[in-house]
């Protein structure tokens, strides 16, 4: 009997559609197919808790306004124009770069205090107040700390492309250059 039981949920399971027993965000509003869902709303910058609920029609309200305008931009054939064109490609290659060097900068840290400390000794000239004095250093530990990893971001990208480059051919026209001017 315990068997069968376990025979019948099991099929009972597996007929299911698997999707209904994933948690889903609610809709909370629709234009023609396109939907915003509750948890893209939330992810669109602040904490939820801090909103008003004029707020959050307002920010429903754009979505929506937003939506109806592209579309209407389809319907006219923007996207087709050749300008438009080249203007989603370069901003589809900016996006792609950005979240390239994302990637990139994920396991970039500053190794110890010692070196941010090292930092403000080797350059103390840039945290002068006056002839006699410097910025105290924990109140520039923050900055050294952006500097350093701004610095080591550089040099990794430069690293990192002087040796991919090399699995391209890649040809520069200098002779042109004197058309640019």
């Amino acid at each position: 009997m315990l068997r069968c039981k376990f025979l019948l949920l099991s099929f009972f399971f597996l007929s299911c559609n698997l999707e209904f027993w994933k948690d889903h965000s609610p809709v909370i509003a629709e234009v023609e197919n396109s939907r915003l869902h509750i948890s893209e709303l939330k992810g669109t910058g602040e904490s939820g808790d801090s909103l008003s609920k004029e707020e959050w029609i307002h920010r429903i309200e754009f979505w929506v306004n937003y939506e109806v305008m592209h579309r209407e931009a389809l319907k006219k054939g923007l996207h087709k124009d050749h300008a438009t064109q080249r203007l989603i490609k370069n901003a589809e290659k900016k996006i792609l770069v950005d979240r390239l060097r994302l990637s990139m900068d994920s396991t970039i840290t500053v190794e110890s205090d010692n070196e941010l400390w090292e930092y403000y000794e080797n350059n103390k000239e840039t945290f002068r107040i006056d002839s006699l004095s410097y910025t105290p250093y924990p109140e520039v530990v923050e900055q050294i700390r952006s500097i350093i990893l701004s610095e080591k971001r550089t040099n990794r990208e430069k690293k990192w492309l002087s040796e991919t480059k090399n699995l391209y051919s890649i040809e520069v026209y200098p002779q042109y250059l004197d058309s640019l001017r």
